[in-house]
């Protein structure tokens, strides 16, 4: 059996959701934070500097940056340089950006800003200066909107300023859309009482940033529970939103069109037409395939003509690229999953427009049938999971796979099936979702 790193990415699991809150800050909620040594305690003190005394750290919720205090090297000398959140009896958020001239740590600038949390953090060059600007993205408790800030370093002389733009948005992130070379600003917007669903493309020239292009999105989106960028088609760069809907998910994909000088989401527009993509499962696109490509879930549930009482029909995910010339979504990889127990299956060539799967009521049997039309299904192959520590006697039909955590997952191929499948083509395509390898190639 082969374990695959994309799996972990889709989520083998129905996704509970939370939402986080924030209590009101007052002076005895603000800390002296435990003394530490080396570079650390070094910035902790540069920060009780700007303080002028207690103050709280203020942590990222968002974004792969969650520290109060996060290093960068910004301008590729070896050098990081610094960027602290902190609050000091207010409810403002103070932003101190520090750097390390070789022999020790020294205040560039501090500023504030007027709003309560920090959502998330980012880095990238959208000036051609060879130089990272700060992303830095806050959200008021009052209002729940999200605004983008950001900050320019000169690592030169040591000085930071913060930047004459302002941006509302539901989720961002930056990338080379437009295939200039240089990095641009893509913000989402929900729908809302203010304003309408939206994407909107920033970049840069003749020393400002302002608005390249912008597109309609899907109004029914609630929440956004996964933004990706990445190669969507040949050469070109997109960003696939995963979002949650009243009753549901859905994805959408939004790129730069050079050519004709124009922002997509696709789908463009619903209508009355449902969105392929929705879907029932939390299940968020990625490279399934490590092809280098963003793929799409689609899920389909496929019922057989007919099977045992207390079966129910296990989802099928088709993982499909966009093709942005024809303006359509193109199945790729085909896997069927049971989200329960964390694993799936890839169906080979063969299989993919010819497979269905069922799952018992205690969702540890699945069952994978071929079929053809006007012909009845024939069981090709049945995986189980059994607890460890179950006897043999019981297990005496399957052969194991992985036992894993406290499950062992087994399989037993039928004498008759209709196409030919052994052992190692079994354990090539099953995978688990707590993996770490490459992804398996379907060869059967």
């Amino acid at each position: 059996m082969k374990k695959t790193a994309g799996i972990s990415a889709i989520a083998l699991s129905l996704c509970m959701i939370f939402s986080g809150c924030s209590l009101g800050i007052n002076d005895s909620s603000l800390l002296h934070p435990p003394k530490t040594a080396g570079r650390e305690a070094e910035l902790e003190s540069l920060i009780e500097e700007s303080a002028n005394g207690a103050y709280k750290l203020k942590y990222p919720q968002n974004g792969a940056y969650r520290s109060a205090i996060i290093t960068e090297d910004l301008n590729g000398d070896k050098k990081d340089e610094a960027i602290a959140f902190y609050c000091a009896g207010d409810t403002s958020t103070n932003i101190l950006v520090m750097y390390d001239d070789g022999k020790k740590w020294s205040i560039s600038q501090s500023f504030k800003i007027d709003l309560t949390e920090v959502d998330c953090v980012q880095f990238a060059d959208y000036d051609y200066d060879g130089t990272e600007e700060i992303f830095a993205g806050f959200t008021s408790l009052n209002t729940g909107l999200n605004e983008l800030n950001i900050f320019d370093c000169n690592t030169e002389n040591h000085t930071t300023s913060h930047i004459d733009f302002k941006s509302s948005y539901s989720s961002f992130t930056t990338g080379d859309y437009d295939r200039d070379g240089a990095n641009e600003i893509l913000t989402f917007i929900l729908n809302s009482n203010e304003s309408d669903a939206q994407a909107v493309l920033t970049d840069y020239d003749k020393n400002e940033l302002y608005t390249l292009a912008r597109c309609d999105m899907d109004r029914a989106v609630t929440r956004f529970e996964s933004v990706t960028s990445g190669l969507i088609s040949n050469d070109t760069m997109g960003v696939c939103l995963d979002g949650f809907l009243e009753n549901g998910y859905n994805s959408q994909v939004v790129y730069y069109n050079p050519d004709r000088e124009e922002l997509i989401c696709y789908p463009v527009t619903l209508g009355k037409k449902q969105n392929q993509t929705a879907r029932t499962y939390n299940v968020n696109c990625t490279d399934i395939d490590d092809d280098g490509f963003l793929e799409i879930p689609i899920i389909k549930s496929i019922s057989p003509k007919s099977f045992p009482k207390n079966e129910t029909v296990a989802p099928i995910i088709s993982w499909s690229c966009l093709d942005t010339e024809k303006g359509r979504l193109s199945a790729k990889v085909k896997c069927v999953t049971n989200f329960e127990f964390g694993y799936y299956f890839k169906l080979s060539e063969k299989l993919s427009d010819n497979a269905i799967a069922t799952l018992s009521e205690d969702m540890k049997t699945l069952k994978i049938y071929y079929v053809k039309s006007g012909s009845a299904e024939k069981l090709i192959a049945t995986f189980k999971v059994f607890d460890v520590g179950t006897s043999t006697d019981s297990m005496s039909a399957y052969s194991t796979i992985e036992s894993y955590n406290q499950y062992i997952y087994a399989f037993k191929i039928e004498s008759n099936s209709p196409i030919y499948i052994d052992e190692d083509m079994i354990k090539e395509n099953f995978a688990l979702n707590d993996s770490a390898s490459e992804n398996t190639e379907v060869y059967f």
